[in-house]
């Protein structure tokens, strides 16, 4: 995963020298999460981190991929915790000079642990799962100079939805 990420980062960077002023910006910021629903049952809030990259498609329109890494911890011993690396791409819409709208559709890396558990006669040992989901978010943001505030809806696997604030500041390349 390193090395796609490595080869993503140095391809932005070839083609930003190579084009001049390209239209592409990076962003990179932190993310909270409040769990919704069940999911919400069983896990704490949210936390993590957020890199983005944005390039100009039109004068409204804004191309977006969003990675990074998002936590949730349960809420109790018995309860898993989460981690999420999202792959996601998408849009954004300018409705005036700063607020938009906001789609992403990708794939979500899911990973969460069970504790052990002691039931008295045993002890259950800790187990890891991991899979990949398909994801998507809706959302409102604003802009303000280099920075980005977004506010979204979104689901990273079935029946685990969250409203995230995500917060990043944004360079030119």
């Amino acid at each position: 995963m390193k090395k796609i990420y490595s080869i993503l980062l140095i391809s932005l960077l070839m083609a930003s020298f190579s084009f001049g002023q390209s239209g592409i910006k990076v962003g990179v910021g932190g993310v909270v999460g409040l769990p919704m629903g069940t999911f919400g049952d069983v896990v704490g809030m949210g936390f993590g981190a957020a890199v983005v990259g944005e390039y100009k498609v039109a004068d409204n329109i804004i191309g977006t991929f969003t990675t990074g890494y998002l936590m949730f911890s349960g809420k109790e011993d018995i309860y898993p915790d989460y981690s999420i690396i999202p792959l996601m791409v998408g849009g954004k819409y300018f409705f005036n000079e700063n607020m938009y709208g906001t789609v992403q559709l990708g794939l979500n890396m899911v990973s969460y642990t069970v504790p052990a558990i002691d039931w008295g006669f045993f002890t259950s040992p800790e187990t890891t799962e991991s899979g990949t989901e398909f994801g998507y978010a809706i959302g409102a943001g604003y802009e303000m100079g280099d920075i980005d505030v977004l506010v979204k809806y979104g689901s990273f696997m079935t029946d685990a939805n969250y409203i995230g604030l995500t917060a990043v500041y944004k360079f030119s390349l």
